[in-house]
């Protein structure tokens, strides 16, 4: 078993460092006196101890990586440099000291425990999910490199394994030690099989596979020091504070005031969802704040809420411990001991998402708030008095950033600005960009963002050093420049609208402007040809679909697939949900197969069609989608018609779909490069009537501009009103 393990993994060359990526991945030599003692943000208050509190020249710093604890998703925070101990074998090969195969015969530092174990899944098989740290991008904390020699008697390949890049792998743990900080020891845990691999969530579930022979098990002499993000308070304790209105006090000099990170979450619940993080925009990028103190709400403003929390006013005060200028909307970073926390908050409708709902606020974050100042502004949309609206609940928002203050804890002081529109949220949330955000505020509300409101309120938090996407997958190097003429069969935007991925029927892939390789089909055999491609717009990764249903994922997370299905006609499309959460699949008779969170709002699957459907797209807006067949008859389900081209003849026939920003229009794609525009979408230009060496395939709009690109299927790409990044011609 072990030795079939081994040779796959050595045939696929998932222990290699990958072409380019050796020297960006220097090993961290092995701690020396190191006492597993750094100061914690969970345990203590950063605000008197932030040299620790952040990554300097001798410390490694704060970090962040996903793990599973009983089947659920945690997260761990690394605040120690790994320990490799000395090896009950030969001396490791590798520059890290680390190796696995044999177990350590010497213990981390003292001063914490190290009883506990963290499993690591390692899938053994070509295109493998994308995982929790990948190969080229060691996660915080991570040694680099690692000897593996020592498995060579299993399998003769690994001899010269001495010091190779550290795997793929995900994170196991089976208890959170109360939240506390110590040292885990680490085992492997490889397997061959993807379907057994994506059971690996539990360690009952891990110790299954093993009395089952589907996993091989090997020791390291690896350490690792984190603790298990306890998450929030039971619910006994959330409902006091609950009704106590999470009353401000001055945080003491070395201790939270409510110490809602302190309290494990062993039994679960749903206050065990916010893991003393929340998540938060910075420059369209996805960041996690760490929240280590409560808010902060100055009370010499009237507050008809029990938290003292209101919106309208400046404060006239500054948070405990801050002297100097009280910031204002107008300057807002006028004193340099403090940065904005932007929060978008929707006004007068129910959005669809938001990073902090309504109806569970974020850690550290009050439950209720005054908001009768801005009765002129709510009660046209709400129907209130300030009356009131003097003691609601804190609305759902989403945070934004303008500044990280280099990751180190500091008070926040908060600035709402409130959003009309769906259209416009959906926007906030696809820009995660404060100066963009900032570019829409209109003091009419006309494009459904208003001016910014003060308020008297501060959050403690530091931003994370080193988060990004929530799963980063490996980068990869098989993909091309140029794709064989009269091959390809789509493309898709990157979610910041800076590139783009075109795809063709072998899966071969190419990326252009700020598109990033994650692999691709090259030289895999496939049942049936690739028809179509999607980015994921959490991770950056892609989905490629065949004709039969088979879905296959790169750095995007894999939600099931048709492949398996006797499907009355194939596979045309897929198209994502908008926050990365599903996809669906469309096939040729208008047939809809949803998955992951993707809702399924109905078909054409039972229709009889005058022609075959060819694409579809996702309103930004409701969440529904449209269809489109080739004779341009558009099918909206849980999406505005705003029109088609059906009983129109058409000199060519269409082949895709593409939907506007605010979801207020589409656009249809012809073989021939003409453009047929609904709604509110734009009309840039087309090929129409110009001779195309290929015909168009497909089209996706440009929501940073408002235009649009085509694709050829030689690869050739037409842009208007929107940048070109190149083509696979």
């Amino acid at each position: 078993m072990l030795t079939g393990m081994l040779a796959s993994v050595a045939a696929i060359g998932l222990l290699s460092i990958p072409s380019g990526v050796a020297g960006a991945l220097t090993p961290q030599a092995p701690p020396s006196g190191n006492s597993g003692t750094t100061v914690s943000p969970l345990q203590y208050n950063c605000a008197n101890d932030s040299p620790t509190c952040g990554p300097t020249s001798t410390s490694p710093g704060i970090g962040e990586s996903y793990g599973y604890y009983n089947g659920q998703d945690v997260r761990l925070l690394y605040t120690e440099n790994y320990y490799c101990g000395t090896s009950a074998g030969p001396t490791p090969g590798s520059t890290s000291g680390c190796e696995a195969g044999y177990a350590s015969t010497t213990s981390p530092p003292a001063n914490t425990t190290h009883a506990d174990t963290l499993y690591i899944p390692v899938p053994l098989f070509a295109n493998p999910p994308p995982t929790q740290c990948s190969a080229a991008a060691t996660c915080i904390d991570h040694p680099a490199t690692i000897d593996l020699s020592a498995l060579a008697s299993a399998d003769s390949a690994l001899a010269g394994a001495t010091n190779v890049g550290l795997p793929n792998h995900d994170h196991v743990v089976g208890t959170r030690n109360n939240g506390n900080p110590e040292w885990w020891s680490v085992e492997v845990v490889a397997t061959t099989s993807p379907t057994v691999f994506n059971t690996l969530t539990s360690v009952s579930a891990i110790n299954a596979a093993k009395s089952a022979g589907t996993v091989v098990e090997a020791p390291t002499n690896v350490f690792l020091f984190f603790q298990v993000l306890p998450g929030t308070v039971p619910a006994a304790q959330y409902d006091a504070a609950m009704a106590a209105g999470f009353p401000a006090t001055s945080p003491p000099a070395s201790a939270t005031t409510f110490d809602n990170l302190k309290q494990a979450c062993s039994a679960g619940g749903p206050y065990c969802s916010n893991v003393g993080v929340t998540s938060d925009w910075y420059n369209g990028k996805d960041v996690n704040a760490l929240y280590t103190e409560n808010f902060y709400c100055d009370t010499s403003v009237s507050s008809g809420a029990p938290s003292g929390c209101e919106a309208g006013v400046t404060a006239n005060t500054n948070p405990p411990g801050v002297t100097g200028p009280v910031p204002t909307v107008s300057s807002p970073d006028v004193n340099t001991n403090m940065d904005p926390l932007y929060i978008p908050v929707p006004i007068g409708f129910t959005p669809t998402y938001l990073q902090c709902p309504s109806t569970s606020p974020c850690i550290d974050h009050p439950t209720s708030i005054d908001l009768s100042r801005l009765s002129s502004v709510l009660d046209p949309v709400l129907h209130t008095t300030p009356a009131e609206l003097a003691d609601t609940m804190l609305p759902g928002h989403d945070h934004l950033l303008a500044n990280l203050n280099s990751g180190n804890p500091e008070w926040w002081n908060v600035i709402v600005i409130p959003v009309t529109t769906q259209a416009a949220l959906n926007q906030v949330q696809t820009l995660k960009s404060y100066s963009a955000v900032k570019a829409m505020e209109t003091s009419n509300f006309s494009s459904g963002v208003g001016p910014e409101i003060p308020t008297n309120a501060y959050l403690w938090f530091q931003v994370l050093p080193g988060t990004s996407s929530p799963k980063p997958g490996p980068v990869k190097t098989d993909c091309m420049a140029s794709l064989p003429a009269g091959s390809v069969v789509g493309m898709a935007a990157t979610p910041g609208d800076n590139g783009y991925v075109e795809v063709d029927a072998a899966g071969d892939v190419a990326t252009k402007g700020g598109a990033t390789c994650y692999g691709s089909m090259t030289g895999i055999h496939l049942n049936q040809p690739i028809v179509g491609v999607a980015t994921d717009p959490t991770t950056g990764g892609y989905w490629l679909v065949a004709s039969d249903g088979g879905v296959f994922a790169f750095n995007a997370p894999f939600y099931g697939s048709a492949g398996s299905l006797a499907l009355n006609k194939p596979v045309v499309g897929i198209a994502s949900t908008r926050n990365g959460n599903g996809y669906r699949l469309v096939a040729s008779d208008g047939g809809v197969f949803d998955y992951g969170s993707a809702a399924f709002y109905g078909s054409t699957g039972s229709i009889t069609l005058n022609k075959p459907v060819v694409g579809m797209a996702v309103d930004p807006t409701t969440g529904g989608y449209w269809l489109v067949a080739s004779d341009g008859g558009v099918f909206a389900f849980n999406a505005p018609f705003d029109g088609s081209m059906g009983g129109t003849t058409l000199n060519k026939p269409v082949v895709g779909i593409a939907p506007t920003l605010q979801g207020n229009g589409y656009r249809l794609f012809a073989s021939d490069g003409g453009i047929f525009d609904f709604g509110s979408a734009g009309f840039f230009g087309s090929t129409g009537g110009i001779p195309l060496d290929k015909p168009v395939v497909g089209g996706v709009s440009d929501t940073a501009q408002g235009g649009y690109w085509m694709v050829a299927s030689d690869g050739g790409i037409f842009s208007f009103n929107a940048p070109f990044y190149g083509s696979a011609v």
